[in-house]
């Protein structure tokens, strides 16, 4: 385990925090280039989307390191059965060490404390860099979510690696031949389910 995933503290994020906001909105932008360039063309659309997560019924979470540093981000939509994860991002030299693992469970705990039995999230494939961009999803889409691939860096991967199924895809979701991919995680016990 690294030392400051174990030193690492979650927060909630507020207006007041305009620093770290900032800091916030500059590592998205860079992060997302890759594979969403159109979802955040610019620092200012980075920024209006932090803002948004301070919205009633939002929640917006950041991971800190015992000396305060920036270690990651992540946003939430309320819902009473299925809470969304919008957006989550992390430190440049924190990825692949659970910080993003470490956020995605703390929203999963507060979810589960107001009721929700699961957590959704969604990701774009704008650059056409997954096998969802290479078929007929309109015709297709079962054999497309049994076969899919994605290149290991893309954030698809992400999802997958921490327990959460493809449960979706909708075609031209970011645009034209862009589909968005839908995960979910059920976060209550199956046996809860009535028959």
């Amino acid at each position: 385990m690294d030392s400051r995933l174990a030193m690492a503290r979650v927060i909630d994020l507020t207006p007041a925090d305009e620093s770290l906001t900032d800091e916030i909105a500059q590592l998205m932008f860079t992060s997302f280039q890759k594979y969403s360039p159109e979802w955040l063309p610019d620092l200012a659309r980075s920024r209006v989307e932090i803002m948004e997560t301070f919205d009633s019924g939002r929640r917006s979470r950041v991971l800190l390191d015992d000396d305060g540093q920036l270690l990651g981000w992540i946003g939430a939509i309320e819902d009473d059965y299925a809470w969304e994860i919008h957006p989550i991002v992390v430190s440049l030299t924190g990825r692949r060490k659970g910080y993003g693992k470490l956020l995605v469970n703390d929203i999963i705990n507060l979810a589960r404390a107001a009721g929700a039995v699961s957590i959704w999230a969604g990701t774009g494939d704008e650059t056409h860099s997954t096998s969802f961009s290479t078929i007929d999803l309109y015709q297709h889409a079962g054999e497309a979510i049994q076969a899919f691939e994605a290149p290991g860096d893309h954030p698809v991967t992400f999802w997958s690696g921490i327990g959460f199924s493809v449960v979706g895809v909708l075609p031209d979701g970011e645009g034209l031949g862009k589909p968005e991919v839908h995960f979910s995680l059920r976060i209550t016990s199956p046996s809860l389910i009535k028959n």
